[in-house]
């Protein structure tokens, strides 16, 4: 089946169980790892279709702002495997008691996407502290695909620092739905902003006040 998502970080209450599971928020402070609260609402709108070299340095160029560090990838596809898991541990978190208990509630597709969703944004975040990924979109440019306790995200966004990059995904959760067993990503291009729009993509959290 297919699925279509996000998931900002802003934390927001709508009302009833999928109100109670809205946004990935993941508090945290620099001297011990803290309590990472979440929640989860699931929103479905409408389907968006250096060589070595003894020449001369070359001349200065005016700088250029470049998108958060790409980890190296680590197959022919330009994907990087994680070979540590996140979700598992923040959806256990005491803090996440009432959005744990709730969790099985969910349908079987939705909870592989929400796993998936807090993979992706602890993956962002462990690779670049300086600048997290604080909200994606799954869905921006292609439909996310779920199977089993399989899901492919080949063309959503990602934002960090404010502006949005393409990103595509891959995801395996655990037979429990109790965590991720596999997870590879790439972080691509930034997209322009006048497509922001158009592809469900927001500059910050200001609307959901």
């Amino acid at each position: 089946m297919t699925v279509r998502w996000t998931l900002p970080v802003s934390v927001v209450l709508h009302g009833g169980l999928l109100a109670a599971l809205l946004v990935v928020a993941v508090p945290r402070t620099l001297e011990r790892p803290a309590q990472r609260v979440i929640s989860v609402e699931l929103i479905r709108p409408s389907p968006p279709p250096v060589i070595a070299g003894a020449e001369p340095a070359p001349e200065p160029v005016a700088p250029v702002e470049a998108p958060p560090p790409v980890p190296t990838a680590s197959a022919d596809d330009g994907m990087t495997a994680a070979t540590d898991f996140y979700a598992g541990g923040i959806l256990a978190d005491p803090a996440n008691v009432e959005v744990r208990k709730n969790f099985p509630l969910l349908a079987s597709s939705e909870q592989v996407i929400q796993l998936c969703n807090m993979e992706a944004l602890e993956q962002l975040r462990l690779a670049d502290p300086a600048v997290p990924a604080d909200a994606l979109v799954g869905y921006a440019f292609d439909a996310i695909t779920v199977a089993g306790t399989m899901l492919d995200a080949p063309d959503g966004a990602v934002r960090s620092g404010g502006r949005w990059f393409h990103f595509r995904y891959h995801c395996a959760v655990t037979a429990d739905m109790a965590g991720v067993s596999a997870f590879e990503y790439a972080l691509g291009d930034p997209v322009p902003p006048e497509q922001w729009e158009e592809h469900f993509l927001n500059a910050n959290d200001d609307w959901l006040d």
